[in-house]
């Protein structure tokens, strides 16, 4: 069984308008923070660095996908590394949310329902995200789009 590729506008497509969404989402949320004074001066010193670099891995899925729509080979290399990136990200965070969900009742005893629910829930929204990143890589890794691209396959 072979995972067929998808179509490399779909990508640049998908990845731009995620990536521009995601941007503007979290540029305007610490922005309304910032201005609000919403943001205690711990979360500035310790927290504001990674919320800075994740927007920078979002501007990277932009840049690169724009690059892949104009077919160029950096934007292969940059959106292939982005999905690397946001697979990663995607784990930490579901795990996270998984272990802060069962440390959020420690009284409290865990029901396997309740248990199933949680993990039901991170599933929900990891699995689709990664098969995605994960066809996407399988695609700019294929000959077709390094073909296309202007880039030799390596032996």
């Amino acid at each position: 069984m072979s995972i067929p590729p998808l179509p490399l506008a779909f990508i640049g497509w998908f990845f731009a308008i995620v990536s521009f969404a995601a941007l503007v989402v979290g540029v305007l949320l610490l922005q309304h923070l910032f201005r609000s004074g919403r943001i205690p001066p711990e979360y500035l010193q310790s927290r504001i660095v990674g919320d800075i670099a994740l927007l920078l891995v979002w501007a990277i899925g932009l840049a690169s996908a724009f690059g892949l729509l104009n077919g160029q080979t950096w934007g292969r290399i940059g959106l292939e590394y982005f999905c690397w990136v946001l697979i990663a990200l995607t784990l930490l965070s579901g795990g996270s949310r998984l272990t802060a969900y069962l440390r959020h009742a420690p009284g409290e005893r865990l029901t396997p329902r309740a248990w199933v629910l949680a993990v039901a829930g991170v599933l929900l929204v990891a699995m689709p995200l990664i098969l995605l990143c994960g066809v996407t890589i399988v695609t700019l890794r294929g000959e077709p789009a390094q073909s296309q691209l202007g880039q030799k396959q390596p032996q």
